[in-house]
């Protein structure tokens, strides 16, 4: 009898189900666990609780735990070191949760007022710095690794530039469960009676916070009677106020804010939602973009990495052109037969990406590669 594959995720934050990176970690262990592995889920506290730094705490717990498994799995920017450190039989997996080089890229406007622009100029020198390092050992650890995992294939070529070598990274986007995307897609796929753009996601400048206002203000101008609901905004501005204080008086009154929200929530408040926006500056993926097509919502983004792999060329809009975004929403909500056609293709496009699917791909990825590679001895079946 073919013993049960075992896989050790080193969660790079709490395993809280509300936090993106560790919802990732948890969907892929719940999917691999219904298809018969064994999976352990460690968080911080359990492997960074060394003297000395992150990667060296890790480096200390996997030198100890790492042989008890077949793969192990960690955040792309925290095990810098030779892969000859460690056991030689489990397959070592580097996951992308958000991919450290494009902030060397991807320019993000900071917030708005004098204070912020001239933290820039004081502090930028240093953060840069500091991203630098960050960046290095990120592209250290990919090139250790036996295996990159990334969700879109612009953060595979960023890599690849970065002398990863191409047949070690896998693509393996992100998805919704079937009984998540049943939930979201219980609304009616009619157009609601008053236009209304949602958003889901943190309100930070890498989230699209400079540009929001030019959004709001250019889909108000083409579609009056058009409100906006931002969800799950909390996090450099963790309230509803400090969020409305970012948009010039006479928008305030447009725009919803909705800080927090239990995952059970979100279908209730995506319901009364015509169509959505996702002005990031880059992304992993965009779980956001995945739920609110889940709901029915097409959704207009900028052309970065995350998006184009869920949405097609007519809904992506260079990045930072808000009017051309603000023009693009617009369009949608004044077609009623358009937007409606829209909606449905939408929630179909969300079937696509299913848990259990990327799930099986991952298991039959990880085992092809333990048999070929320096982790044959593992026994991944």
């Amino acid at each position: 009898m073919t013993r049960r594959p075992r896989i050790l995720f080193c969660c790079p934050v709490p395993p809280d189900p509300r936090l993106g990176a560790a919802k990732v970690y948890l969907e892929v262990a719940a999917g691999l666990g219904r298809l018969g592995w064994e999976t352990t889920l460690a968080g911080p506290d359990e492997w960074a609780t060394g003297a000395g730094g992150r990667a060296d705490s890790l480096r200390a717990y996997l030198r100890t735990r790492a042989a008890g498994f077949d793969v192990v799995e960690y955040e792309h920017t925290d095990l810098p070191f030779p892969r000859s450190d460690f056991p030689p039989g489990p397959l070592f997996v580097a996951r992308v949760i958000l991919l450290a080089h494009h902030g060397l890229t991807a320019a993000v406007p900071p917030r708005p007022g004098l204070r912020r622009v001239v933290g820039r100029l004081v502090y930028g020198r240093a953060r840069r710095r500091a991203l630098a390092w960050e960046v290095a050992a990120a592209t250290r650890t990919c090139r250790e690794a036996d295996a990159v995992s990334v969700a879109n294939r612009d953060d595979r070529a960023v890599l690849v530039a970065h002398g990863v070598a191409p047949d070690r990274v896998v693509v393996l986007p992100y998805a919704l469960s079937a009984a998540r995307r049943a939930a979201l897609g219980a609304a009616d796929l009619a157009p609601p009676a008053v236009p209304r753009v949602a958003f889901v996601g943190m309100f930070d400048p890498r989230k699209g916070m400079r540009d929001f206002p030019r959004i709001v203000a250019g889909v108000a101008h083409a579609v009056p009677g058009v409100r906006f609901r931002l969800v799950g905004t909390a996090g450099m501005l963790p309230t509803a106020a400090e969020v409305s204080a970012e948009f010039p008086r006479r928008l305030r009154p447009l725009v919803e804010v909705v800080p927090r929200f239990a995952p059970d929530a979100l279908p209730g408040l995506l319901a009364d939602c015509s169509a959505g926006v996702f002005p990031s500056a880059f992304e992993a993926f965009g779980f956001g973009v995945l739920e609110m097509l889940a709901a029915g919502l097409p959704v207009v983004a900028y052309r970065v990495p995350g998006p184009p792999e869920m949405l097609p060329d007519e809904y992506l809009v260079r990045r930072g052109d808000a009017a051309g975004l603000a023009a693009a929403v617009a369009a949608l909500l004044t077609d009623p037969g358009r937007l409606r056609a829209a909606r449905a293709w939408a929630r179909a496009r969300a079937g696509d990406f299913d848990w259990d699917d990327i799930a099986r791909r991952t298991a039959a990825e990880y085992a092809r590669r333990a048999a070929t590679g320096p982790a044959a001895a593992g026994g991944v079946s």
